[in-house]
């Protein structure tokens, strides 16, 4: 039977972008080259894999993990039930024993650093922070990463694809998107390969193109691209996670704590800022700001006795903040509380 044009027309655009991934993947002259060979590790760079799960958590050792944690180390990982298996207690344990550090999105880089049985120590990029200058430290189990080096050779030549327009969605296995194949979270950026009215084909960890609909994303040539964003546009991505669950470490649409919801906010929206808010205060750049001059988009910051941060929320305007704040609440809009524990107010956007 011939096939319709417009399957046609699809077929021929997914070839065509396997071609273009193929001839980013193998460029002249290294066709016969081993990958290893192609791309060798040097004594000085740690080596590159790519999170080929939803929302890989990064554990603070290998040992951290309890029994209730197990959706969060699977291939592939079960963010949402791992949350509802959790009581309160447990979710509230993350804190205070310090069990997990932050989470990675799929297709993301990490450095590995180390290797312990079935973990790799990893330092996530653009989530920076004191405590190593490559990114983010802490432990990924092995089968929630791909070393395979053709994938992030596409994510550095193709226009970025970046979910923005929701707080999850799905990856598909065909264009009219009736196959799901995994839910990825706000933030995750994929190389474009080919587009329809309706959908986009993204290059994928695992080495195989999927679709996602096109009305949950943006194109950019690159994440370098995305336009500076207004207050306005800050606090209206803001809101689109209102309740989202806490968990602490959290970095995703699937749960989030508050230094994670304010630095990837920030990020999606293309400006970085450290991931911690000791570190978004002290360390990240931008500007005091005074109370009376506080801005949509100014985060707010909470401090111990000491002088420790502990806290950050984002200021939405009319006295009003919207924040993570703990295992017990979803992120929520809420009175800014601008006496007590408040340590001050910075300003990362321009103006």
């Amino acid at each position: 039977m011939r096939p319709s044009p417009t399957r046609l027309r699809l077929a021929l655009a997914s070839a065509a972008a396997l071609a273009s991934v193929a001839a980013v993947a193998a460029p002249a002259g290294a066709a016969d080259v081993p990958a290893a060979a192609a791309n060798p590790p040097t004594a000085s760079a740690p080596k590159t894999a790519y999170v080929d799960v939803a929302v890989a958590t990064v554990w603070t050792s290998p040992d951290s993990p309890r029994p209730v944690d197990k959706p969060a180390l699977t291939d592939p990982v079960r963010p949402r039930q791992w949350l509802a298996d959790m009581t309160l207690a447990q979710k509230r344990d993350l804190t205070s024993s310090n069990i997990t550090q932050t989470q990675a999105l799929y297709g993301r880089r990490v450095r590995i650093l180390d290797s312990e049985g079935d973990w790799y120590k990893v330092a996530v990029p653009q989530q920076a922070t004191p405590k190593n200058p490559l990114g983010y430290p802490g432990w990924i189990p092995k089968n929630q990463l791909t070393r395979d080096p053709s994938y992030g050779r596409a994510l550095d030549a193709r226009p970025v694809v970046q979910v923005d327009r929701a707080t999850t969605t799905w990856l598909y296995g065909d264009a009219s998107r009736h196959r799901k194949k995994l839910q990825i979270s706000a933030g995750t950026r994929l190389p474009e390969l080919a587009r329809t009215r309706g959908a986009v084909l993204v290059g994928t960890p695992d080495d195989k193109p999927a679709w996602v609909s096109a009305r949950d994303v943006h194109i950019r040539p690159s994440a370098d691209a995305i336009p500076t964003p207004t207050g306005a546009d800050v606090v209206t991505y803001a809101k689109s996670f209102l309740h989202t669950p806490y968990v602490w470490g959290g970095r995703s649409g699937f749960g989030l704590d508050c230094s994670g919801f304010t630095s990837s906010v920030y990020q999606t929206l293309g400006l970085d800022i450290p991931r911690d808010a000791q570190a978004q205060a002290r360390e990240g750049g931008g500007r005091p700001v005074a109370v009376s001059d506080l801005r949509p988009g100014d985060l707010l910051f909470y401090a111990h006795d000491d002088g420790s941060i502990y806290h950050v929320a984002l200021y939405v305007g009319d006295g009003r903040m919207i924040e993570a704040y703990d295992a017990a609440t979803p992120v929520r809009i809420t009175e800014a509380r601008l006496d007590g524990d408040y340590w001050g107010a910075r300003r990362f956007l321009e103006g």
